[in-house]
């Protein structure tokens, strides 16, 4: 697939639309700015912060170069959720970072979502999500 690939998908299983990026670091910029609005709680919005730090392009490639595929997996409101970064074909790709679009379902909209602009860290108490 690697002389197909064209860009990259990233959603959040029952969470978002799958989307699709030109450039890893969009796509991964994208997927961590959504899900850090989400009420993980601290334990878990800190490993992903973690996780999506510094080198996640790099780490990110090195597992789609051996497994073709990323799935990472937390916990929220009592569900396992999936994120997926794939390689894809499939467009339309985004030129640069944007929110992945919420799906309109009753569940997503009672997460009470925070918005990433106001968001101050660790230190906000959000709701508990296992």
């Amino acid at each position: 697939m690697k002389g197909q690939q064209s860009g990259y998908a990233v959603s959040i299983d029952g969470i978002t639309e799958s989307a699709s990026f030109l450039s890893l670091a969009d796509a991964l910029a994208s997927l961590w700015g959504t899900l850090r609005t989400l009420p993980l709680g601290w334990t878990q919005y800190e490993a992903y912060r973690y996780f999506f730090g510094p080198g996640v392009a790099q780490r990110t490639e090195g597992f789609l170069a051996r497994d073709g595929h990323l799935v990472l997996t937390f916990a929220l409101l009592g569900h396992t959720r999936l994120i997926r970064v794939l390689p894809t074909t499939a467009g339309p790709l985004q030129l640069g970072p944007k929110r992945l679009e919420l799906l309109d379902t009753p569940a997503v909209m009672a997460l009470c979502l925070h918005d990433s602009a106001g968001y101050s860290g660790p230190g906000l108490r959000l709701p508990r999500s296992a």
